[in-house]
C-alpha cells in the first residue's frame, strides 16, 4: 500500500452549517423585532397616558371656564354691574334718536328701506 496516503480530511457539511446559520439569523431577527415592538408599545402607552392626562386637565379647565362664563353672564351679575355703571352706559337723549316713520317726509329725511327682492 501506498505510504504517502494521508488520512481523509474531516469534511465540513456545508448544508448543515447553512441551516444552522439561517436558523440563528431567523431567531436573532425575531428576538430583535420582539424587543423593538415591545419598546414601541411601551412608548405608545406612555404617550397615551400623557395625552389622557392632558385631556382630563383640559376638561377641568373647560368646566372652570364654563362656570366662570355662567357666573359672569347670570342675570344677578349683570344687574350688579349695571348698578355699578361698569358698562359705561349713559341714557339716550332725544337728540340722538332718529325717527324713521314721520308724517311729513322731507328730501333729507331717513326712510325705511327693504332689502327684499322685488316680487311681480
Amino acid at each position: 500500500m501506498n505510504s504517502n496516503r494521508r488520512a481523509p480530511a474531516p469534511s465540513i457539511r456545508i448544508a448543515s452549517l447553512c441551516k444552522v446559520i439561517i436558523a440563528a439569523v431567523f431567531v436573532a431577527s425575531a428576538g430583535i423585532s420582539y424587543v423593538y415592538l415591545k419598546n414601541q408599545l411601551k412608548l405608545s402607552g406612555d404617550e397615551q397616558i400623557k395625552l389622557e392626562r392632558d385631556l382630563a386637565d383640559l376638561h377641568k379647565e373647560n368646566e372652570r371656564t364654563q362656570l366662570q362664563i355662567d357666573s359672569l353672564t347670570s342675570l344677578a351679575a349683570l344687574k350688579k354691574k349695571l348698578a355699578q355703571n361698569s358698562f359705561g352706559l349713559v341714557p339716550i337723549t332725544t337728540d340722538q334718536v332718529v325717527r324713521l316713520n314721520q308724517d311729513e317726509p322731507n328730501g333729507d329725511d331717513l326712510r325705511v328701506v327693504s332689502n327684499r327682492p322685488f316680487r311681480k
